[in-house]
């Protein structure tokens, strides 16, 4: 995790301004494809969660409210994470493009 946030802050610091549309562009689509990639992984790891009762670790009865209270999510986007993490076990093909970045959160749902 350690590396994602320095990735992250690196790429917090390049100078756009300096970029030509091309290379905008570029950077806009490999960034999309990698906020797929990680939202593929979060969803993993609310399946995963949820499997083994992790929430209950922290006083909590589901990993539903668990992403309510500490994820900040609303009800809803907490409700569709976890439905996709289920749905995801039952289609391979699908959960291989979402790990690949060629699928996004939306279209899983």
């Amino acid at each position: 995790m350690g590396e994602l946030s320095s990735t992250l802050d690196s790429l917090a610091g390049d100078d756009l301004h300096a970029m030509f549309a091309p290379q905008l562009l570029a950077r806009l689509g490999e960034l999309l494809r990698q906020q797929n990639r990680l939202a593929a992984e979060i969803t993993r790891t609310v399946r995963e969660c949820e499997l083994t009762g992790a929430a209950e670790c922290d006083g909590l009865a589901t990993v539903q409210s668990w992403l309510r209270g500490h994820g900040q999510l609303s009800g809803p986007q907490a409700s569709r994470l976890v439905s996709s993490g289920r749905a995801l076990e039952h289609l391979p093909a699908l959960a291989g493009a979402f790990a690949d970045g060629a699928v996004t959160a939306a279209q899983v749902e």
